[in-house]
């Protein structure tokens, strides 16, 4: 919202559609709103006006209402979830309401958002490739590689003892990692050289540096981040139907496979997923605005994970490409 002087501002919606001629749903992060066609045209005149320079007037004759009928509609609007009521928000919370208030019930769709590209129906429809499987390890490999570039960052700026130490053992457990995806891929045919000399995809870097930017930041915007991408590793049944189908479909060798759910289930036996509630735990207190940035960066990381998906799929996808990517050598480039 940018006129934030007035007390309602606008939730996110993620997505809307229509049913017949009559009925929108707006689709929320924690809910599904049904509107009929008068009402939806009601609630886009309030959004133009929440977030333009427009007087409380305007929104009266747009929507032809006086000032007792304009309070009542942003009521409405408030009490669906389309709107939200500022003068109710907290000043400061703490990190475990943070995480039980906010995070805990964005997560669900933050996860539906990042993974929302064709790119994961198409795998499992049967229109992707070996090669695009492979290729999306081979980025994995480098992501996992490059948390030596950001995890250690997010323990120098750690400012807090408890905070410094539980991201500590984070990295110490989770160094190494790549060494997994690099079994996998040995077992696809690439040699370790091969993989290990090669360069990641812009995207898989830029997410990498993203981190980097977190960590120097706020050692929370940095573990929410981490959160989110530990999100999907809860339990096997979040991730085996993926490899499972793609291993079906594609003739995805068994050694392939199985060093990918030996690191998943080992980051479930850390208690990965729950790292980022322990941080929260420790903070007793915060201003909203750090909160509110905190959960700006987990956003953030969403919209990442989506383009480095896009990024991964176009690359891979054209056969014409080198595979994997040869770093550039001034003498052949």
């Amino acid at each position: 919202m940018l006129n934030s002087d007035r007390p309602f501002g606008v939730r996110r919606v993620y997505e809307t559609t229509t049913a017949g001629a009559d009925l929108v749903r707006l689709r929320l992060c924690d809910r599904i709103v049904e509107l009929g066609r008068k009402e939806a045209d009601l609630y886009d005149k309030v959004v133009a006006w929440l977030v333009g320079p427009e007087s409380d007037s305007a929104l009266e004759r747009a929507a032809g209402l006086d000032a007792a009928g304009r309070e009542r509609l942003l009521k409405r609007l408030c009490d669906a979830g389309l709107l939200y009521d500022r003068r109710a928000l907290p000043t400061a919370l703490s990190g475990e309401l943070l995480h039980r208030d906010h995070f805990a019930k964005l997560l669900p769709s933050w996860l539906d958002q990042a993974f929302s590209h064709p790119f994961w129906s198409r795998m499992t429809g049967g229109r992707g490739s070996p090669r695009l499987f492979a290729g999306w390890l081979l980025e994995l490999y480098h992501y996992t590689r490059n948390a030596n570039r950001h995890m250690p960052l997010s323990c120098a700026h750690a400012r807090e003892k408890a905070i410094k130490l539980l991201r500590a053992r984070h990295y110490a457990e989770e160094w190494n990692h790549y060494h997994y995806f690099m079994r996998s891929l040995k077992a696809l045919g690439y040699t370790e050289a091969a993989v290990a000399e090669s360069v990641p995809l812009p995207m898989t870097l830029a997410l990498s540096n993203f981190m980097r930017q977190a960590a120097r930041e706020d050692v929370l915007a940095y573990s929410i981040c981490s959160a989110v991408l530990e999100g999907t590793t809860t339990e096997r049944g979040t991730y085996s139907p993926y490899y499972q189908r793609c291993a079906e479909l594609y003739k995805i060798p068994k050694e392939a496979i199985q060093p990918i759910f030996a690191h998943l289930d080992l980051d479930v036996q850390y208690g990965h997923s729950d790292l980022f509630l322990d941080i929260c735990k420790t903070v007793d207190t915060m201003p909203a605005s750090r909160a509110a940035r905190v959960l700006e960066y987990g956003h953030q990381l969403v919209e990442h994970i989506w383009m480095w998906t896009d990024n991964i799929e176009r690359y891979y996808e054209n056969e014409t490409q080198p595979m994997p990517r040869r770093a550039f050598d001034p003498r052949l480039d």
